[in-house]
């Protein structure tokens, strides 16, 4: 079975990188890529081209689907959809995707996974992965973050990792391309130590769940 991941960013996809690379070693008749964007953008209005070829997962989500439909059509796979909530209602932004999809008539097995906040939500759900990854880690800071909480997850992941934290960490890595390097060396370093059955996430037990599902198709 083929699992096709369309990721909102490369940390997102350096964390589910490492997951499926420990995952297929177990199951070996499977096989994984993971198409990573440059942010989540928006769903488009007119859908020109200037729209639809930005790099954002939301803007060329309509394309990749239809593109992946169609070239995966005659075997056995998935199309798995990893991006942030952020602030989003989480049942109203989930509609929007599943709109998409419909429109676009797309019949192969698909699925949209949503971290709530960020992806690095799902990192701070395993507290003895940080501090088996970064045993300086904050646990302060740890233990007080609130699962799946709408609160700047990623800042929080910082002040819990990063010497000095979140200030000294926009100080020292004043870019947009900078913090993401860092995010895919927390996300990989983290991912590499996490027990995906014992996780506080519930939006990363959704994902694993949808995973173990195909899975389970697998002979």
């Amino acid at each position: 079975m083929h699992f096709q991941f369309l990721i909102e960013d490369q940390s997102g996809a350096a964390l589910i990188e490492v997951l499926m690379q420990r995952i297929s070693l177990i199951n070996g008749d499977i096989t994984y890529n993971c198409k990573s964007f440059k942010g989540l953008g928006g769903f488009t209005k007119k859908n020109t081209v200037k729209e639809t070829k930005s790099g954002k997962l939301l803007n060329d989500l309509a394309t990749y689907l239809r593109g992946f439909n169609k070239s995966l059509q005659y075997i056995s796979a998935v199309i798995i959809v990893v991006l942030d909530n952020d602030t989003r209602n989480t049942e109203e932004f989930l509609a929007e995707l599943n709109r998409v999809a419909q429109q676009n008539l797309i019949t192969v097995d698909h699925v949209f996974c949503i971290a709530v906040e960020e992806v690095e939500a799902w990192l701070l759900g395993d507290a003895a992965a940080i501090l088996a990854a970064y045993p300086l880690a904050k646990v302060q800071q740890l233990h007080a973050y609130v699962q799946d909480s709408i609160c700047g997850t990623w800042e929080i992941l910082a002040d819990v990792v990063y010497p000095g934290g979140v200030s000294k960490l926009k100080k020292e890595c004043p870019t947009y391309i900078e913090i993401g390097k860092c995010k895919s060396e927390w996300a990989q370093r983290i991912g590499s130590h996490m027990d995906v059955e014992k996780n506080n996430s519930p939006s990363f037990n959704h994902f694993m769940t949808e995973i173990t599902k195909r899975l389970s198709n697998v002979s």
